[in-house]
């Protein structure tokens, strides 16, 4: 080191020591007060800095002056401009250097002892150490202040010197384990409160960690084995912790319970060796209990089985039952619900009979005492009703018109479906209600009984006795006359109309199916449907319709007159005829042939230039027939043999007349010695007598060759004369 710097530094000590040689407001070892410090020292004094505690806020402001003669650890405090609250404790760390190093904290463990170092820097050592204290706080149960009793742990520690000092303390039992809390020292003046300033010295904060002690492992008390009431033991655990909330943790599964209080029954165990552990509310865990043995429990028998069920029966009053998964070993009881009756074997099944009916469920209890759970309910059903007799009601005999008789029976069973058997025959018959009247009997006696759904049987009803059909109906066949042309009028008296029936009838004529209303005039009968009655001598008849159909005069409209132009097919277009009626093309004059001859839309195909006559005849085989004509004229084409190419406008051009009839045409040109002299394979009507080069052709005599696009060909010789 430099002189400059050795002086200065000598210099610097011997103002200090001046200054401090008696600081104001220390008191003396003797209780006296010393005097107030110089002029000159409180000078220094005022503009010294400041360190400050950095605990968190809740803590309380406290902060010492700096004199750089006193403090803790080995490194001076830096000066600090103002209070630095941190959460770490760690505030006051301004210039990189950490002058926090005074205290070493041990390792706390929840109510055990610890001993906490502090180094003591008092240089120069001088009689001002009388009046240097120590005190410190402890923040053990974490609420943010050191107010709680027993949260000082130095009181104002006396005559110090520099050096290393040992602070025995004994952690509380409920102390904070679950996260860090605070701790703060102070070195310098007395104080009476971890807050509020100091005129020398320095105070250091500090995070506190505390372990909690691990509990006890939890202690085995009285142990309840599996019975037959219940598949599963339990266990009274003993020996927990005796303050807040602990979680046993079953080591085996990791099936955790969570509660209070120094003992807790554990319940629900399956048969197995268990241990458990005890965490308590500060998160220590114990080691493991002693094995907790759960047995196997004593042999409970399942519940019974219904198996099949026999109703009472229309014979028999009361049911049976049939019980399996019975206990296969030993003898068993059963006992039945709600009665309490019981019946004793042994076997794995057992049939109960003469059960009354009723809804019922069984227990069994096999030969060490254990009960099963009761069945599944079983009802028996009471004992069905036999239906009595049918009364055998109105009975209708044949007649003329049916050859088959009935009976209305009674008295059958309201409920469900029945099945009515009939005698001779044993004929059955599957209805419901309790009326049915029984068809289709033919001459003879018969009787009933009846089964209702419980299968139970009627006793036989009385005789019912059917007559024979009074006589035969005869078969009366109705020939419908031919169609005549209306108004014509048809007799139906003529044997023609009903040949094929029964010889010897005896007919009548009537307007309805019931022969309540006469024909007066059947030998003359328009148009219309009656009814003829053939009776046999007996009185026994058969009614039958008969027709008479009259065709309306028919009528003929061949359609309105075509002409057309260098076309030899058209669509025809005559009205429909009516539906007894038929319609024929054919053709009068010219020629013609017809797609379908008795179509009225029909097309027809090879007409003949000029005048073609066609005929639309209508008829019904029956009326006269109609008739109507239709012309079709076919037009030629109109061609040119003089054109006269001037340009005077008149006769200039080669013009097709009615060239749109004939679609896209072709024209080609021959001169007298047959050279091509002109050709357009779509022709405009507008060739005025030029050849390819649009050059005038001489006047003479040429010839032409006209192609339609639907095949017709039209040639001819034209005269160029200009």
């Amino acid at each position: 080191m430099e002189k400059r710097n050795i002086t200065r530094t000598v210099s610097l000590a011997l103002l200090l020591l001046t200054a401090f040689a008696l600081p104001a407001g220390i008191g003396r070892d003797d209780g006296s007060t010393p005097p107030n410090l110089s002029d000159s020292s409180m000078m220094l004094m005022q503009v010294a800095d400041r360190d400050f505690g950095d605990a968190p806020a809740s803590y309380g402001s406290v902060d010492h002056l700096i004199d750089g003669r006193i403090y803790l650890g080995s490194v001076p405090p830096d000066a600090e401009a103002s209070q630095h609250y941190s959460d770490e404790a760690d505030g006051d760390d301004l210039n990189g250097i950490d002058d926090e190093d005074g205290v070493k904290i041990p390792d706390m463990v929840q109510g055990g002892k610890a001993t906490i170092q502090y180094y003591v820097t008092i240089n120069p050592y001088s009689s001002i150490s009388r009046y240097v204290y120590f005190s410190a706080w402890i923040d053990w149960n974490g609420d943010g202040d050191f107010n709680d009793s027993g949260e000082r742990v130095a009181t104002n520690v006396l005559r110090l010197r520099s050096g290393t000092y040992s602070l025995d303390v004994t952690v509380p039992q409920n102390a904070v384990a679950s996260r860090p809390t605070f701790a703060r020292f102070r070195l310098g003046p007395r104080v009476d409160s971890p807050a509020g300033s100091a005129n020398f010295g320095e105070v250091e904060d500090y995070i506190v960690n505390i372990r909690c002690a691990n509990p006890p492992a939890p202690r085995v008390g009285r142990i309840t084995q599996p019975s037959c009431h219940s598949p599963t033991g339990s266990v009274v655990l003993e020996n927990l912790p005796g303050t807040g909330v602990w979680t046993l943790t079953r080591v085996q599964d990791g099936d955790l319970v969570t509660g209070s209080g120094t003992s807790y029954t554990v319940t629900g165990l399956m048969p197995g060796t268990w241990n458990y552990t005890v965490t308590n509310d500060g998160g220590c865990t114990s080691g493991p209990s002693a094995n907790i043995s759960i047995v196997q429990g004593p042999d409970i028998p399942g519940a019974p089985v219904v198996g099949t069920i026999t109703q009472p029966s229309c014979n028999v009053s009361t049911g049976s039952l049939v019980l399996t998964g019975l206990p296969g070993t030993g003898n068993w009881t059963l006992t039945r619900q709600p009665d309490g009756a019981t019946f004793h074997g042994s076997g794995t099944s057992t049939t109960i009979t003469g059960i009354q009916p009723g809804t019922y469920t069984f227990t069994v209890t096999n030969s060490i005492g254990c009960t099963s759970l009761p069945s599944q309910e079983v009802t028996i059903d009471p004992q069905p009703s036999i239906p009595t007799a049918p009364v055998p009601g109105a009975i209708t005999h044949p007649t003329c018109d049916l050859p088959t008789g009935s009976v209305v029976l009674s008295g059958l069973p309201a409920t469900g479906t029945w099945t009515l058997t009939r005698f001779p025959g044993s004929i059955n018959i599957n209805a419901s209600g309790t009326t049915f009247n029984v068809i289709g009997l033919n001459h003879g006696s018969y009787n009933f009984t009846v089964t209702n759904a419980a299968g139970c049987t009627s006793p036989v009803s009385a005789d019912v006795h059917i007559n024979p059909q009074p006589g035969p109906v005869p078969t009366l066949v109705i020939n419908n006359p031919d169609p005549v042309c209306s108004p014509g009028v048809v007799d139906l008296t003529r044997p023609a109309v009903t040949a094929g029936s029964t010889p010897n009838l005896t007919y009548t004529y009537w307007m309805d199916v019931h022969a309540t209303d006469p024909l007066n005039t059947p030998s003359a009968a328009p148009e219309g449907t009656y009814y003829i009655r053939g009776t046999i001598p007996g009185g026994c008849s058969a009614v039958s319709p008969v027709t008479v159909t009259a065709y309306r005069q028919p009528t003929a409209n061949a359609g309105v007159d075509q002409e057309l132009t260098f076309v030899f097919t058209t669509t025809l277009d005559a009205a429909e005829p009516d539906e007894n009626s038929t319609g024929t093309w054919s053709v009068l004059n010219g020629t013609g042939t017809f797609a379908n001859p008795n179509s009225a839309k029909t097309t027809v195909t090879d007409l003949s230039m000029g005048e073609n006559l066609l005929l639309w005849t209508v008829s019904n085989n029956v009326c006269p027939p109609a008739t109507d004509e239709m012309l079709v004229t076919v037009k030629k084409v109109v061609i040119p043999t003089l054109i006269t190419p001037d340009m005077d406008h008149k006769n200039d051009y080669f013009v097709i007349r009615d060239k749109a009839v004939l679609g896209r045409v072709e024209l080609t040109v021959f001169d007298r010695r047959g050279a091509l002299v002109f050709e357009n394979l779509n022709y405009d009507n507008l060739w005025h007598g030029t050849n390819y080069n649009g050059e005038p052709l001489p006047d003479d005599i040429y010839f032409y060759v006209i192609k339609t696009e639907n095949g017709l060909s039209l040639s001819g010789y034209l005269y160029i004369r200009r």
